[in-house]
């Protein structure tokens, strides 16, 4: 079970606790100097028509919608500050998530692995997907011990399941003290508000130091949808 609580975390789905009016606006974009370009690919899959969501707490909210022609679509908008956002398609259950921020980048989708889009041009995007490469160190030890988890689980062996359950529990807390590092490290980045709101729904949630990690945050990153929940959430202003 600590297999999906920990493996979970690197799933970046819940973001903002604004209100689904606080959207992306096509006209308010025009009239700004910066903006989103969204240019998108299909590989593998067709879909007549691909939906921008916004996320707030666990529910999907389109905010913008774009029909795909000759394996192409295209999203164009504003956001204050930079997010995470889900795609949806057309007749398929499956959600990509991606970070948007204006700056004009590209997107593939490919029907193998629909939920990892590969994403060129945007740094923040670039900035996560290197975060996940370092952590597949800690998660290859996981899946190590998943195999005898289920053998032990199995076999009703009590005493296997407790050793590695112990394991787990490391493994776990190596997870968080590597986020909150990346965290430390990054404190002027927007993505270190975004890892630090997903320590809000951990198994066991350290308020206090997630506290003491939000004071380290710039001025600007706390100005964030997700800097702005944390603060919300732990009556931070």
């Amino acid at each position: 079970m600590k297999y999906a609580v920990i493996y979970c975390l690197l799933i970046l789905s819940i973001v903002s606790c604004k209100k689904p009016t606080d959207k992306i606006n096509n006209s308010t974009a025009k009239n700004l100097l910066s903006s989103f370009e969204i240019s998108g690919s299909l590989k593998n899959f067709s879909t007549r028509k691909i939906y921008l969501n916004k996320i707030i707490e666990s529910s999907l909210y389109p905010i913008d919608s774009a029909f795909v022609k000759d394996n192409s679509f295209t999203f164009k908008g504003v956001v204050q500050y930079p997010e995470r956002f889900a795609l949806t398609y057309e007749n398929y259950a499956t959600t990509s998530i991606i970070i948007v921020e204006n700056k004009n980048f590209q997107l593939q989708i490919n029907g193998l692995h629909l939920s990892e889009p590969l994403i060129a041009d945007s740094p923040l995007n670039d900035e996560l997907n290197a975060y996940k490469t370092s952590s597949k160190r800690i998660f290859s030890k996981i899946n190590e011990l998943f195999p005898q988890f289920q053998k032990a689980r199995l076999e009703n062996d009590s005493e296997k399941l407790k050793e590695i359950g112990s394991e787990m529990k490391t493994i776990e807390t190596e997870f968080t003290n590597f986020t909150y590092n990346y965290i430390k490290t990054n404190k002027n980045s927007f993505l270190a508000a975004m890892l630090l709101k997903d320590q809000l729904k951990t198994s066991t949630v350290d308020t206090l130091k997630i506290k003491s990690t939000y004071k380290l945050l710039s001025s600007e990153v706390k100005k964030c949808p997700d800097a702005i929940a944390i603060a919300t959430t732990l009556n931070l202003h």
